[in-house]
């Protein structure tokens, strides 16, 4: 089983998506009736247009309601938090999610620069266990020409697998390219867009290079009232600990970062929740051309059943005729 956009898994959240609202049209008009049916309908009109101001009162009242109680839910949710060490709130926020088994996830890309200006990146879907590695994901964009395409990835500890959204783009009987994340053949501008790709490198240089935290404001995230902080992240101190770590990938993203950012810093923005969870997280990963990279979380604790593609199925990057294209190219046929 795969995470697809549409069916059981909801790929846009629901504030994204555009109402259609219909609009009966009477026919006729209020010269061609009577008297007697023109007072009728003046009077229809008159008592439908005072119900609709009081349902339209009644809704403004609603949604001031509404944002009343969200302030005020982030006022004790925060109100305590945001005045106390913003470090320690975002250290235990980090660490919490880390812990988790699956995290569900939508991911976001702006300014990006893996793909052509022809391709507009929608966003993307995944679902991934910070345990073990294990990771699935897709991506959703679309083309000048109006026509959709999805891309799906799957992540294990030392290898990226992906799957062109084009036919025709591999050897007859596979359906899946694989690209190194360590060891031989493993290309580090590739590593740190696959890396970056999924939340895990953002929280772990949060948590392993924190030079700097301060405390932004109460922000709302999807309806839900969050603390937002800005993290000043030493990117040298971050690829120590991975590299002590044995974390060999998340260790060679970092190095490509730091070799695109002379300060040797990064900032990263993280937004807690109120039980205590990273609800977002955001920044721009250097020398990658993923340019800003945004998570929202949806779960902590729903399970995901993936499995990976056979064997039978996968072609190594390495092997395939590229012609000086990249991974993205061959698997958008861009």
């Amino acid at each position: 089983m795969r995470l697809r956009p549409g069916g059981g898994e909801r790929f846009f959240p629901a504030h994204r998506v555009g109402r259609v609202i219909s609009a009966r049209r009477v026919e006729g008009g209020a010269e061609t009736l009577t008297a007697i049916e023109r007072s009728t309908f003046v009077g229809t009109l008159g008592r439908r247009a005072s119900k609709l101001r009081r349902r339209r009162a009644g809704g403004i009242e609603r949604r001031a309601r509404v944002s009343i109680a969200l302030v005020l839910a982030a006022v004790a949710l925060y109100g305590c938090g945001a005045g106390g060490d913003p470090g320690r709130e975002v250290k235990s926020a980090v660490n919490k999610t880390l812990a988790v088994s699956w995290g569900r996830y939508e991911l976001g890309l702006g300014s990006q620069h893996l793909f052509p200006p022809t391709i507009t990146v929608q966003g993307g879907r995944a679902a991934y266990d910070f345990r073990t590695g294990l990771g699935y994901e897709f991506l959703q964009f679309q083309s000048r020409s109006g026509s959709s395409q999805t891309l799906y990835y799957d992540y294990e500890p030392t290898r990226f697998l992906l799957a062109p959204a084009v036919t025709g783009a591999l050897p007859a009987g596979k359906a899946w390219i694989s690209a190194p994340l360590t060891g031989p053949g493993a290309h580090r501008v590739l590593t740190a867009q696959a890396e970056g790709l999924a939340p895990l490198l953002l929280l772990d240089e949060v948590a392993w290079g924190p030079r700097n935290v301060s405390a932004v404001g109460t922000r709302v995230v999807q309806s839900v009232p969050t603390q937002e902080y800005r993290v000043s992240v030493d990117l040298a101190t971050a690829r120590s600990v991975a590299t002590k770590a044995g974390r060999r990938g998340i260790a060679a993203a970092i190095e490509q970062e730091l070799e695109a950012t002379p300060s040797g810093q990064v900032a990263v923005l993280v937004w807690v929740n109120g039980p205590g969870y990273v609800g977002k997280i955001e920044s721009e990963v250097p020398g990658s051309g993923l340019g800003t990279v945004s998570f929202w979380f949806l779960s902590y604790v729903k399970p995901y059943t993936g499995i990976g593609p056979p064997a039978s199925q996968v072609v190594p990057l390495n092997s395939l005729a590229r012609d000086g294209r990249s991974l993205w190219a061959i698997a958008t046929g861009s």
